[in-house]
């Protein structure tokens, strides 16, 4: 990159100089988390059961088949549920209290939509054998993820 003269070398380009064209041609930085938001959830309680009205389209957003967010939130919640697929609605069979309902949605999406490598919500879900690996649509990234 620069030639020796006299025992010291002269560079073509000066470190400053190099770093600002660096910065010049990354692109920008955009907020991933902004374009994901996640639908309020609609919960209802009917005697002892909780019903969440916009179920599906929760599960649409996070790009996730309903059956399988349903599965999850069922086996962390230790009870039985059904999912009523005409109005798109979750019934569980036991008082479950608003703020749980978002933390076990929001630990499902951090461990089963967002990317860990890009932080991009662009994944999928694909088994291979017994192994769940949430597939990066956005950078290509496989990241093998718990069994649900």
């Amino acid at each position: 990159m620069g030639q020796a003269r006299g025992g010291r070398i002269q560079l073509i380009y000066d470190y400053e100089y190099l770093l600002r064209r660096l910065y010049e041609r990354l692109p920008a930085k955009t907020a991933k988390a902004s374009r994901f938001e996640l639908p309020r959830l609609v919960v209802e309680r009917v005697g002892t059961k909780t019903v969440i009205r916009n179920f599906k389209q929760v599960a649409d957003v996070m790009r996730r088949e309903p059956r399988l967010l349903m599965r999850y939130l069922l086996k962390e919640l230790g009870t039985s549920g059904n999912y009523d697929e005409e109005n798109g609605m979750l019934v569980i069979n036991a008082k479950v209290s608003t703020a749980t309902l978002n933390n076990l949605i929001q630990r499902f999406v951090k461990t089963y939509v967002i990317c860990p490598t890009c932080g991009a919500p662009d994944t999928r879900l694909v088994r291979k054998g017994k192994t769940w690996i949430l597939v990066c649509d956005a950078c290509g990234a496989e990241q093998p993820v718990p069994p649900f």
